[in-house]
């Protein structure tokens, strides 16, 4: 990328001694080298013309030597071959630092490469509440080849022209103009819509043809048409309560564990299998072990105490993980009040499923060369090299930490199975700078990637402040990828206990947020939201929030706010299991949760877009058969009709029962004409087209969308 060259072509206002031609200038020291606008009313702006038109990749803005309140925090920027039709090109968040920052902008459009000639500025927030806008320095780098600069220009200009033509085309056939349509579409000589887009109009608008139009769209389905559109749609969060089945029999006869938050689970998706292991229920730590049948629904208690038969004490925020390969669990860690400390040895034991049996790895980890006892740490299991890596957690003493040190945080140690060997790969943390870019921290997330031999970290707490960022750690390299710095303002909010999962298949990570940072005791409450993380285009996306309002009268039961819950997915499956939490009511401090959910991540299929396509086109015959003879359209209404409805869908539920009243409203009145139907007839062709990719179909935009009435 070559910088490119540009002048100040205009700007909204500026202040006496700092013009917008400062910016031209890169010189940190001095605090007059930028432009001020005069007042902050929006719209603020500068306009910069490119010495020769440009593909525009990426704008650096440059800053002040020191953080200054005027400094920009959001900003759009623009551009365009006009500087009256900018386009958006970049929307950003800046950082109040001495730093400059470089922000990638958009630099390709529906017709290719975007070619600019202008690039506007628009401040939108300064740091400073209220105070006017500083831009100290800009700098633009791109491509000035100038055949690749023409050609791009010039296909924005076909693509445009070719735009403007389907634009009139489409109008004239959905108003009926059918001869100025025809010879349009003649003497254009472009590719107006797909073949079977043309018959699905035909069968709808012109034949009112309900069954050739719902073979039609049928036809599509099996030609895969409707793929686009699916991958295209938001997924919907499918909770659901699992119920108490039948007693199983157990040490205890119990079919049911207790209340409990801080307890542990894992999953065995070959067998269909969850194991539970203890927890805190508001009185006192658990050493119960529990085993979940997914199929038959039922819960069985393998072991009320596992300390009675070799195995850990009762504990909780401890760490269990699971060998699929071997079937061997390990349990690591465990929190003990300061109150009640003396020596503080961390025990590790591993349990054999096939043998039910308990093995006591180590009743001293730190002696063996691994962490100290901890607490609130993270344990994953890599099955290539079957190894344990266990990262972070608040290290325990007999002394509770001082306001001047604030304990100390366990680094990163790996566990070989074979061999039975600790080793440390990055140190604990005391405090100061930090010799590795992953500090460690406490209440974090981790989840081990098979495929990229990465451990993955997200947000925590240390010294008492959450942390927000996300890093990657490659145990064959020892390199350190930073994902996310925890300012973007995009990913999740910090919080206290996390829970993450990864569908390694599709590269998607979920996050399941439990306590929220605050610095309010009020505010710092459970406010559940799910996110997914998309490795590919690091993207985050909200899926679900426990906190959204009033609940529709008919809407499925969702899971009340929580956090110290515990979260699993079986990836063969695609289903989270969530159990229990603190729910923290501030009534009492000691009530838990025992409930039990799956959670199923559901997106729309091609029997819904053909069920739904059947609707419409149903829903619109009835409504002209209403008109001509009521008593066959109350007789379609109640079978061919009903049969299309989807009944989960509140609203849709509620325009069928209303469809009754369309019998006395048009009853007897036939005369209503074919111009009524024929704009009704197109509204369905219309939404019927949004199922089909955008290449095969009319424009989605309209003629008179365009007209401006202001």
């Amino acid at each position: 990328m070559e910088r490119i060259r540009y002048e100040v072509h205009s700007c909204s206002s500026y202040c006496g001694d700092y013009p917008p031609t400062h910016i031209l200038v890169d010189d940190p020291s001095d605090s007059k080298s930028r432009w001020l606008s005069d007042g902050n009313q929006l719209p603020q702006y500068l306009v910069l013309k490119l010495e020769v038109p440009a593909i525009v990749h990426s704008i650096t803005f440059g800053k002040h030597e020191r953080p200054h309140p005027c400094n920009l925090k959001k900003v759009q920027v623009f551009g365009g071959m006009d500087v009256a039709h900018v386009s958006l090109l970049s929307e950003c968040t800046l950082e109040n630092t001495s730093v400059p920052e470089t922000i990638n902008l958009t630099h390709r459009c529906k017709a290719g490469l975007l070619a600019s000639q202008y690039i506007k500025i628009v401040p939108v927030q300064s740091w400073g509440l209220g105070l006017n806008y500083s831009v100290w320095y800009v700098e633009l780098k791109g491509l000035t080849d100038v055949p690749v600069v023409q050609k791009a220009i010039s296909d924005l200009e076909d693509y445009k022209e070719k735009e403007a033509l389907l634009l009139c085309m489409k109008h004239l056939r959905q108003y009926g103009y059918t001869e100025p349509f025809a010879s349009l579409k003649d003497r254009a000589g472009v590719v107006w819509e797909d073949p079977m887009l043309t018959h699905l109009y035909k069968a709808i608008v012109e034949d009112g043809d309900w069954k050739g139009a719902e073979q039609a769209m049928e036809q599509a389905a099996e030609a895969g048409h409707f793929e686009e559109y699916l991958c295209e749609q938001p997924v919907r969060v499918q909770w659901a309560p699992i119920e108490v089945a039948t007693a199983s029999a157990g040490d205890q006869g119990g079919c049911w564990p207790g209340m409990r938050g801080g307890h542990q689970m894992c999953v065995d998706p070959n067998k269909k299998v969850l194991y539970m292991f203890g927890g805190w229920d508001g009185d006192q730590d658990l050493g119960d072990l529990w085993r979940f049948d997914v199929e038959s629904g039922t819960w069985e208690c393998v072991c009320s105490d596992t300390s009675l038969v070799g195995g850990p004490c009762p504990r909780s925020c401890h760490k269990m993980a699971l060998d699929l390969e071997e079937g061997t669990m390990y349990v690591l860690g465990r929190y003990i009040d300061h109150v009640r400390a003396l020596p503080l040895p961390g025990d590790f034991f591993s349990y054999s499923i096939d043998l039910n049996s308990w093995t006591l790895i180590s009743s001293d980890t730190f002696m063996d060369g691994g962490p100290r006892l901890i607490y609130d740490h993270q344990m994953c299991y890599d099955g290539g090299t079957r190894c344990l890596y266990v990262f972070g957690g608040k290290v325990l003493t007999s002394t509770p930490a001082s306001e001047t040190s604030l304990g100390t945080y366990s680094g990163l140690y790996v566990f070989h199975t074979v061999s039975k060997q600790w080793t440390c790969l990055k140190p604990d943390y005391s405090g100061g700078p930090y010799p590795h870019l992953l500090v460690p921290r406490m209440a974090h997330n981790a989840i081990f990637h098979p495929g990229t031999h990465q451990l993955i970290i997200l947000g925590g707490e240390r010294d008492k402040i959450f942390v927000s960022d996300m890093m990657a750690y490659n145990v064959l390299t020892d390199e350190t990828e930073v994902l996310a710095d925890g300012h973007d303002k995009q990913i999740p909010s910090t919080g206290f206990t996390l829970r993450a999962t990864l569908d390694h298949a599709s590269n998607i990570i979920y996050l399941y947020t439990g306590l929220c940072e605050s610095t309010s005791e009020e505010a710092r409450q459970p406010s559940n939201a799910l996110w997914s993380y998309d490795m590919g285009s690091a993207r985050w996306t909200c899926m679900y929030r426990s906190n959204q309002g009033l609940w529709h009268r008919r809407q499925p039961p969702t899971p009340c706010p929580r956090y110290a819950h515990q979260l699993v997915y079986d990836e063969k499956s695609h289903t989270h299991y969530m159990f229990g939490g603190n729910p923290a009511l501030e009534k009492s401090n000691k009530i838990r949760l025992d409930d039990f959910w799956t959670l199923k991540l559901v997106r729309p299929s091609v029997a819904d877009v053909l069920r739904r396509s059947r609707h419409l086109l149903r829903r619109q015959r009835f409504q002209e058969m209403a008109s001509i003879d009521p008593m066959e359209a109350l007789s379609f209404l109640k079978t061919t009709l009903a049969s299309t409805v989807d009944h989960r869908d509140p609203d849709e539920s509620d325009q069928f029962r209303q469809l009754a009243s369309t019998l006395f409203n048009t009853a007897g009145n036939a005369s209503l004409g074919n111009s009524i139907w024929r704009r009704e007839r197109m509204e369905v062709y219309n939404e019927l087209n949004l199922y089909f990719p955008s290449h095969m179909t009319q424009p989605r935009s309209s003629l008179v969308d365009l007209i401006s009435i202001s």
